[in-house]
């Protein structure tokens, strides 16, 4: 097995919005993770691995099957399910007991030649997996609480990275009045929530696990969900109103480009059809 780090510096070019599970009040938190801070537990915001790699995971897969042509009608389940298995990794689901047991090992094979997405992000599908390449890490700000996590010297603390913002929505619907009654005022909410301020930088590592036989094609693979994340360079929530924005680089452990993936996508497109075809039936 080979591996190699890729390593990055991503800026934040708009506020940065990834919001956790609590509240303080009326405002929602940032997404935070406990580190030891000088010998003392500290919850520190982050953005989650998981947020950057099912965005990468996403764009790639929207990119492969327009280069291959392959169309999907969501209004028949069969088609429903393989859209979920490439753009979310699927579940595993029950099979009739007497195939509890059984494994297409040709087509487990042809997916992972053929279908580089489900190749580098891996899958769940019917009672089988298929174990992605790629191992995704955090975004950690570049902050003085985690200077001996990232290898990167700072004496700004995260407090003052976390901005506050906050957005309102109008109810413009008024119930109906009756003779006599006043017109009702339209109903104004306020939501408020942390975001990471415009200028913070993060370190982010991506682990690519490959072989020397597919090593060049994972890299351009891995090459090309980057440059589309570039394209479309968002992270986090609201993106739609302004947020998340970012500037994205990377060192590459070698010299890689997209041209090999588009090359292969291009070479085995009736493969890769065949292959996605099957893949729909087996699910």
């Amino acid at each position: 097995m080979i591996v190699h780090w890729i390593r990055g510096i991503l800026t934040a070019l708009s506020p940065v919005f990834h919001g956790g599970s609590e509240k303080t009040g009326s405002v929602v938190l940032l997404n935070r993770l406990k580190f030891l801070v000088d010998g003392k537990p500290t919850d520190v915001p982050i953005v989650s691995g998981n947020q950057v790699r099912g965005r990468l995971r996403r764009l790639l897969a929207r990119d492969f099957l327009d280069l291959t042509g392959y169309r999907m009608d969501l209004s028949q389940k069969s088609y429903q399910k393989l859209y979920h298995t490439i753009f979310a990794g699927g579940v595993l689901t029950e099979v009739e007991e007497e195939e509890a047991g059984t494994v297409d090992l040709n087509l487990k094979f042809r997916i992972i030649k053929y279908v580089l997405p489900l190749r580098l992000f891996g899958c769940s599908y019917a009672n089988q997996m298929i174990e992605g390449r790629v191992l995704v890490g955090h975004m950690l700000p570049v902050c003085r609480e985690l200077c001996e996590y990232i290898g990167v010297d700072s004496n700004v603390s995260f407090y003052q990275l976390i901005a506050r913002s906050f957005q309102t929505r109008r109810d413009e619907l008024r119930a109906p009045r009756e003779e006599g009654e006043e017109e009702e005022q339209a109903v104004q909410m306020m939501v408020e929530y942390e975001c990471f301020a415009p200028g913070t930088r993060f370190v982010h590592e991506i682990a690519l696990e490959t072989t020397r036989e597919s090593e060049s094609l994972d890299l351009s693979t891995l090459y090309r969900a980057i440059e589309l994340w570039r394209m479309k360079p968002y992270i986090g929530g609201k993106g739609a109103v302004g947020f998340g924005r970012l500037r994205i680089e990377y060192e590459w452990p070698k010299p890689v480009d997209s041209g090999e993936y588009l090359r292969f996508v291009e070479g085995n497109r009736s493969e890769i059809v065949k292959v996605l075809d099957e893949l729909r039936e087996a699910l």
